[in-house]
């Protein structure tokens, strides 16, 4: 590479300082909005509800993508050996029922827990 060309200076460019304030600097701030829409609608950018509307579409198929993609089962399958921490509650409480209850991932059923007390 040459050294020239990767040379920095902090000074500004005065050329591109020229040539933005000859794009910029207008005295008549409606003239300038209407030939920047005009220009934008020969590009054919459009106005603003049509770009939003050319994005929406995409953004609602991103949506429902990931929303699928947050919803697979990726990892439901169930141990097939007790978690350490089913075995520790087993092992402190002396009951293997003990371990399932306290570290199930859903709550009992309110009728099996109360099921004893019927018995009696």
């Amino acid at each position: 590479m040459n050294p020239e060309s990767m040379a920095f200076s902090a000074a500004p460019d005065q050329a591109l300082g020229r040539a933005l304030r000859g794009a910029l600097d207008r005295s008549d701030q409606a003239a300038f909005v209407a030939t920047l829409l005009a220009r934008a609608e020969a590009a054919g950018v459009g106005s603003l509800r049509a770009v939003l509307g050319r994005w929406t579409a995409g953004a609602i198929v991103a949506a429902l993508v990931a929303a699928l993609a947050a919803n697979l089962p990726i990892g439901t399958e169930t141990p097939t050996s007790p978690t350490y921490e089913a075995a520790w509650v087993t092992a402190a409480t002396g009951s293997p029922v003990a371990g399932e209850l306290f570290t199930a991932e859903r709550a009992p059923e309110a009728a099996l827990m109360l099921a004893p007390l019927r018995l009696n």
